[in-house]
């Protein structure tokens, strides 16, 4: 029986210093892993903070963008409001010229020419045999 409990004893002791050993190889893997892992996390967040403010900028430079477009529409508009006015404005005033035009009576104005016409007739010839016409 002794011997069996020393057996016992023996096969116990194995397998604690088994399972230290174990226990042992577990915690310096663990450190490794850690060791390995943690400049790799940090690298990693260090990309994606870049990634991040990368993208932060992105989406200013975007903004700016829009307020820049917004605020070119918005004359575009006022531009295209002023062109709407003027071409406004202009038919106003061609079409005021025209029913002016259209109340002229130019039968009466030819005739008014004419008779302006063969009035200085006369007075032009008279001129010419003083000469007049020569300025000198």
């Amino acid at each position: 029986m002794e011997q069996q409990m020393l057996e016992t004893q023996k096969k116990l002791l194995r397998m604690a210093r088994l399972s230290y050993i174990t226990n042992i190889i577990l915690v310096i893997a663990l450190i490794v892993a850690v060791a390995v892992l943690i400049p790799r996390t940090k690298a990693m967040n260090e990309r994606v903070q870049t990634m991040f403010n990368s993208v932060e900028s992105s989406v200013k430079k975007i903004d700016e963008l829009s307020a820049d477009a917004s605020t070119l529409i918005g004359n575009a508009n006022t531009m295209i409001g002023n062109a709407n006015k003027m071409v406004t404005d202009n038919t106003e005033a061609v079409t005021e010229t025209v029913k002016k035009l259209n109340e002229v009576d130019f039968d009466t104005l030819n005739e008014a020419i004419q008779n302006l016409n063969l009035a200085i007739k006369p007075m032009a010839e008279f001129a010419k045999m003083f000469n007049f016409n020569n300025g000198q």
